[in-house]
């Protein structure tokens, strides 16, 4: 399954902070929790026709 360019992003965040900022305080689970809250929030821009 591909994965969207949103889920990408946070997935690279989530691991460049791992030791840099509070993100590092909360576990891996709650981090993912995080992520998974984030992702259905995922915003689509509608196309208008001319």
């Amino acid at each position: 399954m591909k994965r969207s360019s949103t889920q990408q992003f946070y997935l690279a965040y989530f691991r460049a902070t791992q030791n840099a900022s509070r993100l590092f305080r909360l576990s891996t689970n709650r981090r993912l929790k995080m992520l998974e809250e984030l992702m259905q929030w995922e915003v689509t821009i509608p196309v208008s026709k001319p």
